[in-house]
């Protein structure tokens, strides 16, 4: 059964929940639906009331064709409204793999916090130490990535951007 992964970024503590009034959505209507319900719609984009949330389509590992999508939204710092992106990859065809339809990243580190690799199990998740990769670019941060956890790792990657906070950053 498809769960959500809620990821407290500040307390690095993670919970596993039943879908509930989430149940029969998935990719964009997801993220939209939860950045709607649960972020207050005046709050500072780059708070720590907003929340990320990665999310697979409900057809993602099942093989149909255009299935493995995986959509990001937020509250944007760009415009202050809800936004998604999409993307393509393997990311949203390990999401069923872990029984994971959607991965929600709320609160904030401390300003002083250093960065982290989270590592996602279909049972648990794991901070590491991301010293070796920050301040890299993507493709040179996938490569060592790569090296340290094998081929068949999935990765996510922020990028010089995104750990500067800019508003134009992606994932």
């Amino acid at each position: 059964m498809p769960r959500i992964l809620r990821i407290n970024t500040r307390t690095k503590e993670f919970k596993f929940e039943e879908l509930g009034d989430y149940a029969g959505l998935g990719g964009r209507a997801l993220t939209s639906r939860v950045v709607n319900t649960e972020v207050p719609g005046d709050c500072h984009p780059l708070s720590a009331e907003n929340k990320l949330v990665w999310a697979a389509g409900i057809l993602a590992g099942s093989g149909a064709a255009n299935s493995g999508r995986l959509s990001c939204g937020a509250k944007s710092p760009l415009t202050g409204g809800i936004k998604e992106s999409n993307s393509g990859g393997q990311f949203a065809q390990v999401l069923p793999r872990l029984d994971l339809l959607a991965i929600v990243f709320e609160d904030k580190p401390e300003m002083d916090a250093p960065f982290s690799i989270v590592e996602i199990y279909a049972d648990r998740v794991e901070f590491k130490d991301a010293t070796p990769i920050v301040g890299m670019d993507n493709y040179p941060a996938h490569e060592e990535l790569k090296k340290l956890y094998g081929d068949k790792a999935v990765t996510a990657l922020a990028g010089p951007a995104g750990e500067q906070c800019l508003a134009a950053s992606t994932i």
